[in-house]
């Protein structure tokens, strides 16, 4: 299912009207082809498809009968207000879903759906690698992860999820993709976080689990603000909201280097698919917006969390802000004693 997008955007038209309209009617079998991943079934040619079937359904009670139901009778994931400016600010904490505890879950999830085989190999430096490793074990799988320097703070994580992994001497992960076509001809399949276009039809899902959420309020935002990594999750929000209500997507990336974002001329696909405002902050910046951050709200964010918050700050955003928070703080406390910022 992947490379849904591959001529021209085809997919796109078919998401944004059901987006714009709130309902589709399919007329055709490539708009079959195009809705059957996003809603997560076989969607036939003359049915009528309605946005509210993206929307959460969460467990009243929170008892789950195994972890993948788990994942997905989690959602949504909290929405905080943190109204700190001349609008209204909710933060996204997407550190709440439960197997890398970052917004990976839902990625890893889509990914590992749309391949076959039981070895699976990929490029990681951090939530993705977790992510892999954990749903690996719910749905019988062996992963392995080949992991550039700055990530090794995950190993131990792998290691206790009996992932196999081999740290590389690359300083990004599309660095190291080509030490995987071995492992591919030895029959490993590869779910390719950076091309396959579930990455990005997984985060369609996201903001409309986030429209229910503000529509629960009687709010639309005006701005998203959404580190840049792959760009699956910041360009589907962008396209989503964009389409819906003419948002404006501010997408962040690191000035120098920040763990989880990267800069657009390393190359990222779905980052072209909207408009975008692109904002550099630095490591320093990052960080002096999770120590803000904690003094605050008294919450541990992400090193890519405070960058996105950190942009927030720099600005004065009137209506209603999202702002993406990856993942919490916890996993980089073996990076944070390295660094001297």
């Amino acid at each position: 299912m992947g490379n849904l997008l591959h001529n021209a955007g085809v997919c796109l038209e078919y998401y944004r009207e059901l987006i714009r309209e709130g309902q589709l009617r399919v007329g055709d079998g490539e708009a079959a082809r195009c809705l059957s991943p996003l809603f997560e079934r076989s969607v036939a040619v003359g049915e009528e498809v309605s946005l509210a079937e993206l929307y959460p359904r969460p467990s009243p009670h929170r008892v789950f009968n195994n972890s993948l139901e788990l994942l997905r009778g989690g959602w949504p994931t909290p929405l905080l207000k943190i109204s700190e400016g001349p609008g209204e600010a909710y933060a996204k904490l997407e550190w709440f879903n439960p197997f890398s505890a970052s917004v990976k879950d839902r990625t890893v999830y889509y990914l590992l759906k749309s391949v076959e085989g039981d070895r699976i190999v990929e490029v990681s430096s951090g939530n993705v690698a977790v992510a892999l490793a954990a749903l690996g074990n719910v749905l019988g799988k062996r992963v392995k992860i080949y992991i550039p320097t700055a990530g090794r703070y995950v190993v131990p994580l792998l290691n206790y999820l009996g992932a196999e992994w081999q740290i590389l001497d690359v300083s990004m992960t599309v660095e190291a993709l080509e030490h995987l076509e071995k492992d591919i001809r030895e029959g490993a399949v590869h779910p390719n976080q950076f091309g396959n276009d579930l990455n990005f039809v997984a985060h369609l899902k996201t903001a409309a689990e986030i429209d229910w959420q503000l529509a629960a309020l009687g709010k639309k935002p005006d701005y998203i603000i959404a580190g840049i990594g792959t760009s699956g999750h910041a360009s589907a929000l962008g396209f989503y909201f964009g389409v819906r209500y003419g948002t404006k997507l501010v997408a962040v990336q690191p000035r120098d280097w920040i763990p989880g974002i990267r800069r657009v001329e390393t190359g990222m696909k779905w980052i072209k698919l909207v408009e975008a405002e692109i904002v550099d902050i630095s490591l320093e910046e990052a960080l002096r917006g999770v120590r803000e951050f904690a003094k605050r709200h008294g919450l541990l964010i992400g090193p890519s969390a405070g960058a996105v918050y950190s942009a927030y700050l720099k600005n004065s955003y009137r209506g209603v802000t999202v702002l993406v928070f990856p993942d919490s703080l916890f996993k980089y406390t073996p990076l944070l004693e390295q660094l001297s910022v």
